[in-house]
C-alpha cells in the first residue's frame, strides 16, 4: 500500500497535503498522527510541527470516486455499481444515457477502463484489475467478435489470403486471439501500432 509522511503546521494541514500528494480523497486512506504540532515558546523557539503518516488503504475508492466525477463531467444519466471480486474491481454502469458511455464499438468505455486502472495503479502497489462493463455490453461484443474469427477464418481457409480485421482494444484482440487459438489450420497475430492495432488471420505455411 502507498504512504507518505507528510509535516505542516497543524495536522489538518499535514493531512491535507498529504492527500494533494497521493490524489486521493480522505475517506480512501488511513491517518497516523505521528507528532502533534507544537506552538514555539513565546512565539520564538522549540516549536515542532505536525507529522502524519497517511496510507491508501482502499484503492479501490479511489477508483469509484474517480468515476463518479468523470461521469458527472460527461453530463450523462448513469448509475454507478462498484464490487470489489479477489484482485479486480468489477464496475458496473446502468441507465438512460449508458449508450453514450459505451460509444461505438465501447470505445468511450474502454478509455474509461483505461483511465480508471491508471488511476488504481497510482493508489497501490499490488497487481489489481478494474473491470468497468455497461448492461452487459461486453459479454454481448465478446460473442459477436467470437462469431467473426470463425467466420474471418473460414474465409482466409476458403480464399488462402491473410485477413485482416478492424482496428480493435488489446481485450477485443484477445477474444479473437483465444477464439481461434484450437484451429491448427490457421495463425492469429497483431499487427499495426496503437490506435490501429489489429489482428491477422492466415493459413499456417
Amino acid at each position: 500500500m502507498k504512504r507518505v509522511t507528510m509535516g505542516g503546521q497543524t495536522v489538518e494541514e499535514a493531512v491535507e497535503k498529504a492527500l494533494a500528494q497521493l490524489h486521493v480523497p480522505k475517506e480512501a486512506v488511513d491517518i497516523v498522527v505521528v507528532q502533534q504540532e507544537k506552538r514555539p515558546f513565546l512565539g520564538l523557539f522549540g516549536g515542532k510541527e505536525a507529522v502524519v503518516e497517511v496510507t491508501i488503504s482502499n484503492p479501490f475508492f479511489c477508483v469509484e470516486s474517480f468515476l463518479k466525477h468523470v461521469i458527472e463531467q460527461m453530463n450523462v444519466r448513469v448509475n454507478l455499481s462498484c464490487q470489489a471480486e479477489g484482485d479486480r474491481f468489477v464496475v458496473s454502469l446502468s441507465g438512460q444515457d449508458v449508450a453514450r458511455v459505451i460509444g461505438r464499438h465501447g470505445q468511450t468505455l474502454n478509455a474509461l477502463q483505461l483511465l480508471a486502472q491508471g488511476v488504481l495503479n497510482r493508489c497501490t502497489d499490488r497487481p489489481l484489475h478494474v473491470v468497468i462493463d455497461a448492461e452487459g455490453y461486453r459479454k454481448r461484443r465478446e460473442e459477436t467478435l467470437v462469431r467473426l474469427a470463425k467466420n474471418m477464418a473460414k474465409k482466409a481457409i476458403q480464399t488462402g489470403q491473410d485477413i485482416s480485421l478492424e482496428p480493435m482494444s488489446a481485450w477485443e484482440r484477445k477474444v479473437i486471439h483465444t477464439a481461434l487459438s484450437d484451429d491448427e489450420r490457421i495463425q492469429t497475430f497483431s499487427a499495426g501500432a496503437e490506435p490501429y492495432r489489429h489482428v491477422v488471420i492466415s493459413l499456417k505455411r
